[in-house]
């Protein structure tokens, strides 16, 4: 190893050090603010684990007897580009409250809905459309000015090593996407 590939590799581990304990600082103080993290106080390039929380907002009226019907999610659809899949908030730099502050919900009152979250792992790695075609789901990290843990639930072709966000277009494979995920939604329960 040459001496400017040893001082690339330390400085590389010193910045990474530093940036973590400034994220952790920022997020302890936006904490006490009770405000959600901003865009410019996450690290995107921070890998999503299993065990990481996803949450998200529920309507009351896409429950019934306590149980999200897969049918009336209908905010879970994809659009041409992956800004417009549904979207998560990342339980790395959120809490499930931050959901319904208005910072991560476009300004809107949302102080009716829900707080429902699954885990990173819960997103199905495999889901078929009419042609047999394979699509799996994945966690995309996709902040905003004012939401830091903004996320969707992007979708690839399974086994695109690159993931490249497409577009799930027919019905049955929406409709397949929206049941496995109403399935392994729980709701949270916020302070």
């Amino acid at each position: 190893m040459t001496v400017k590939e040893t001082q690339k590799r330390w400085f590389g581990k010193i910045w990474s050090r530093t940036k973590t304990a400034l994220l952790r600082v920022c997020k302890f103080t936006c904490a006490e603010n009770g405000l959600p993290l901003r865009k410019n106080e996450v690290d995107t390039q921070i890998p999503f684990l299993p065990s990481e929380l996803l949450y998200r907002r529920v309507r009351p009226t896409d429950l019934v007897d306590g149980e999200i019907i897969p049918t009336s999610l209908n905010s879970i659809s994809y659009g041409k580009e992956v800004k417009a899949a549904p979207s998560v908030l990342r339980g790395k730099y959120a809490k499930p409250e931050d959901a319904l502050h208005k910072d991560c919900a476009e300004q809107k009152d949302v102080s009716d809905f829900l707080v429902y979250y699954l885990l990173v792992s819960d997103l199905p790695d495999e889901v078929r459309c009419d042609s047999g075609r394979l699509f799996s789901l994945f966690p995309f990290h996709l902040p905003e000015p004012t939401c830091g843990a903004h996320s969707v639930i992007s979708c690839c072709i399974k086994g695109d090593i690159s993931k490249t966000y497409v577009k799930p277009s027919s019905t049955a494979l929406k409709n397949d996407i929206r049941v496995k995920l109403a399935k392994k939604l729980q709701k949270c329960k916020i302070s």
